[in-house]
């Protein structure tokens, strides 16, 4: 269920018929945007197994979207506003949390397998690539360790964040990295959910997102930059810098691009690499997610619709 007039306005100015759009460096790929209406504001957006078809949630529905003809295969009613999506490491199952519970539901037949019954209310979905492990991190600062096969939760523990605002896996998968209302940013191991090392963001934390480098990238509140903090020291080690403040953050399968969407603007692309801004798409409005599959041909992006952008 396109919006055929917006996909249409939007690949020209992805194709530099708009005298007023970007300029594209060439080295820079190319995507064709399209619009999926999920019947109302989407606020988090994943890929199945990383490079299947599209998730959504939007209020207390979730979304399986076709990845190839971009429409709504099923809207699900769950019955509690969601808070984020996901999907199970081998991409067999949707995820979704509201309230405190974990929503299993199979993929192709989209029917509500599991409900987990979480030890507080879930905010942010983490699956563990290559594995049979999902984690989810609660509003306390609870980390739950939900095993895939049979759908049991195998570990509970506090963790030293107080009201978490972002969270990601490290690169190896041993660690998690938890943002808190504190301004602190904890890196966190999962075999016992103990504080491995912290460090502080001087007026908090907008986003986080894992990469495959041994990094996570964050955006500090009110600043024109994304922070590395490298997986290993679990501080700041280096800064890049980007047009405005940016919220949800999202990176390519090799790190070399980064997305970092920028409320009321649309998103930038940078080069990780050499450090410079690539682009800046605007006509967005005020994006909440974003999310790029492991092939890197396809990108997410969450505002008023579900806009996909196509390499």
């Amino acid at each position: 269920m396109k919006k055929i007039t917006a996909a249409v306005v939007a690949a020209l100015v992805f194709a530099g018929c708009n005298p007023a759009g970007p300029v594209i460096n060439s080295e820079f790929p190319v995507f064709k945007l399209q619009v999926v209406n999920t019947g109302g504001p989407p606020t988090a957006c994943a890929f199945l197994g990383g490079n299947g078809d599209y998730l959504a949630v939007a209020g207390t529905y979730m979304y399986f979207i076709d990845r190839d003809a971009n429409y709504v295969k099923k809207e699900i009613s769950l019955g509690a506003p969601l808070a984020d999506v996901g999907s199970s490491p081998e991409g067999g199952y949707g995820l979704a949390v509201g309230g405190n519970i974990l929503f299993v539901v199979s993929n192709e037949i989209y029917t509500l397998h599991q409900q987990v019954l979480l030890p507080e209310e879930g905010l942010f979905i983490i699956p563990r690539s290559s594995s049979t492990v999902v984690f989810v991190v609660c509003a306390d600062g609870t980390v739950a360790k939900v095993e895939t096969v049979g759908w049991t939760i195998t570990k509970t523990g506090a963790t030293d964040s107080t009201h978490p605002v972002a969270a990601a896996l490290g690169t190896s998968g041993d660690y998690l990295f938890i943002a808190d209302s504190n301004h602190k940013i904890y890196k966190v191991s999962t075999a016992d959910f103990s504080t491995v090392a912290e460090t502080t963001v001087e007026g908090g934390v907008n986003g986080m997102c894992p990469t495959p480098s041994g990094e996570v990238f964050v955006s500090p509140a009110g600043k024109s930059e994304v922070w590395a903090i490298d997986c290993g020291t679990g501080q700041h080690s280096r800064t890049f810098s980007v047009p405005y403040p940016a919220s949800a953050l999202a990176v390519t399968s090799s790190s070399k691009y980064l997305y970092a969407t920028v409320p009321g603007h649309g998103f930038a692309v940078v080069n990780t690499v050499d450090n410079t801004v690539e682009a800046v798409i605007k006509g967005y409005g005020d994006p909440v997610d974003i999310a790029i599959n492991n092939q890197t041909t396809r990108a997410l992006i969450c505002t008023t619709d579900l806009f996909v952008l196509q390499r």
